[in-house]
């Protein structure tokens, strides 16, 4: 004997949530948060970089706006003249690519602060 279950789902209260307008406001959410939680982890001498960090394109990008920043992101810089490469940092725990030193660690939460900003959670 078979038996067979019908199920009727009404989405038209998520779809609500899934707006281009919610979207972006977890988008912000988490460039802002992912801001505040990469911060420990780049570089620190005096301080110019971490202070220039600042989200833009409504939540598309985080930049870093010193002479110096893709150099240490990447860590180190070329042109056609010379090349350099960072290999030692003044603060233990820091050095490039600290977004992915962030991301292990913080990814499930900015997942969440998404959610909730687009009013899902």
């Amino acid at each position: 004997m078979m038996t067979s279950i019908k199920l009727k789902i009404n989405l038209s209260k998520a779809k609500e949530k899934i707006n281009k307008t919610n979207v972006k406001k977890g988008q912000l959410a988490i460039a802002n948060q992912a801001l505040i939680d990469m911060d420990p982890y780049f570089p620190l001498k005096n301080g110019p970089l971490r202070l220039s960090g600042h989200v833009t394109g409504g939540g598309s990008q985080i930049v870093y706006n010193t002479p110096y920043a893709r150099a240490q992101f990447y860590g180190g810089a070329y042109n056609k003249h010379r090349s350099f490469s960072f290999s030692e940092y003044s603060t233990p725990g820091t050095g490039k690519r600290w977004d992915l030193k962030a991301k292990p660690l913080h990814a499930n939460k900015w997942a969440e602060i998404g959610l909730k900003a687009m009013g899902i959670k």
